[in-house]
């Protein structure tokens, strides 16, 4: 049986050290989401474009998905950066430092160019904007996310220096 946790900063800094660089299937996708049919759709999606790849997890707000990022074992988040708990770059912010290992998504119906290069910079995987794309798109993203989050760590394993990773 696991131990309990017994701070927040514990579980944050084994959250940290969590990665493994075997990968099995199903990898666990989180979604932090308020629309319960947003969720619904993104489970279609996967099901349709991913073929049994991914196993979906649905947090309805941002409290809810950290808590869940803190018990480990999540690959992916895809993230809406407009919660009812917490908007904006916060969110991220917040994800960003409970896992700051696992590749983050931004799917969110924010538009603007500004918040987009703010997030990006920061460290996001990818920043989508909810009304410009489509379920395939986004399964292939997490597609691309997890591929090179492999490749990193598989690179990391050898020795491999950063920049001649490309």
């Amino acid at each position: 049986m696991a131990a309990v946790k017994t701070t927040v900063l514990e579980a944050v800094e084994e959250s940290r050290q969590g990665i493994s660089p075997a990968t099995t299937c199903p990898q666990q996708v989180l979604l932090i989401e308020d629309s319960k049919e947003a969720m619904w759709l993104m489970l279609r999606a996967l099901e349709k474009y991913a073929y049994g790849k991914y196993k979906l997890e649905w947090a309805g707000c941002l409290s809810e998905g950290l808590c869940r990022l803190l018990d480990g074992g999540i690959d992916v988040v895809v993230l809406d950066l407009g919660l009812p708990d917490c908007s904006n770059l916060f969110s991220y912010a917040w994800v960003r430092e409970a896992a700051p290992l696992v590749p983050v998504v931004v799917l969110t119906g924010d538009s603007s160019d500004e918040t987009a290069s703010s997030v990006v910079a920061s460290g996001a995987s990818h920043y989508l904007v909810k009304e410009r794309t489509s379920a395939a798109k986004i399964v292939h993203t997490i597609n691309e996310v997890l591929g090179q989050r492999v490749v990193r760590i598989r690179a990391d394993s050898f020795g491999v220096s950063p920049a001649l990773r490309g």
